[in-house]
């Protein structure tokens, strides 16, 4: 895939393609930001116009047969690295060392991508140091994650990062038209929701999605209205036991993306920002009745449930609490 079908992060962009028309690019990359951004992609995009026999202005093209060998994985010079297990073992990391020495086999740049680099434990990082520090000429080494400070600072300190912005909306919204130009109501409530990440987005089970949104958006017009005690508290019965602990933190999700939406509609009024927009009046009717300092109480009400829950808090206690307390 070439830098010019990625979307979002232009400069970055930018900068690689400047970077493999001038030659300088550098042996040891890493490439941090959230999850579904695009890492991956560029660092693909990265290692085809490092190869492609018809690069052009620091891109691919494509087409020509490195790069059609390093989209399906079978490019000898260019290999992913994942987790074996929990973590990327030493082992692994052993064999790219040595095998990073060697001169390329079919093309001009041999090219690792350690993919969730962050799941390296300490021996496996310990292991690529001197690799990351004094690699040949003709070997980049890149690391993906989510998590860079998950990394020592020792693997850090050897790296150039590249830290990966979310998308915009309108980007997320433009990429899923070119995948399907149907149900744009849908596909703009996708890119809304994503929180810039186009993985996220793709995964979203939006019938779930409005499901849970319509029941905790009750929940949120009970409460800016008649604050009815025995709703509430049928509420918190449904939410606390009747749900599995994932389906539980799902419906807070919800909750917390509700409450920001009621956050800007006081701030400014506009639905520019909202990501649930297709439900932009009922929101609007519930911003009129509540005030900043009710929002700021349910969203710390809400973070402390989800700090406790990992000492098996009693969930329908604690939204109880949280609901006819806050």
């Amino acid at each position: 895939m070439a830098f010019s079908c990625l979307i979002g992060n232009e400069r970055i962009k930018q900068l690689l393609q400047r970077a493999v028309a001038e030659r300088r690019v550098g042996q040891s990359l890493l490439m941090s930001g959230p999850r579904g951004v695009g890492k991956y992609r560029f660092a693909l995009a990265l290692a085809q116009a490092l190869n492609c026999q018809n690069v052009k202005l620091g891109d691919a093209c494509g087409e020509c047969i490195p790069c059609r060998k390093i989209a399906l994985g079978e490019h000898a010079d260019v290999e992913t690295i994942t987790n074996d297990g929990q973590f990327i073992k030493v082992e692994q990391m052993r064999k790219m060392s040595r095998d990073a020495q060697f001169k390329p086999y079919e093309g001009r740049h041999r090219v690792y991508i350690i993919d969730e680099a962050d799941r390296m434990n300490a021996s496996s990082a310990n292991s690529i140091l001197k690799t990351l520090e004094e690699p040949p000429e003709s070997t980049l080494i890149v690391l993906v994650t989510s998590k860079p400070y998950g990394l020592p600072e020792t693997i850090l300190s050897r790296c150039l990062m590249l830290s990966f912005a979310p998308l915009s909306a309108a980007e997320i919204e433009a990429q899923l038209k070119k995948k399907d130009s149907k149900a744009a109501h849908d596909i703009e409530l996708r890119a809304r929701l994503a929180r810039g990440s186009i993985g996220h987005a793709l995964e979203i089970d939006l019938d779930e999605y409005r499901e849970m949104r319509d029941t905790m958006l009750e929940l949120v017009e009970a409460l800016a209205t008649t604050r009815d005690v025995s709703k509430l508290l049928g509420v918190s019965e449904y939410l606390g036991r009747r749900l599995e602990r994932e389906q539980f933190e799902n419906h807070l999700d919800t909750f917390m993306t509700l409450l920001e939406d009621l956050f800007h509609l006081k701030l400014n009024g506009s639905q520019e920002a909202l990501a649930n927009v297709d439900v932009a009046e009922r929101l609007g009717r519930v911003a009129e009745k509540i005030t900043i300092d009710h929002i700021t109480a349910w969203v710390d009400g809400i973070e402390e449930i989800l700090q406790a829950l990992p000492r098996n808090v009693n969930r329908q206690l604690a939204m109880e609490a949280m609901l006819i307390n806050a």
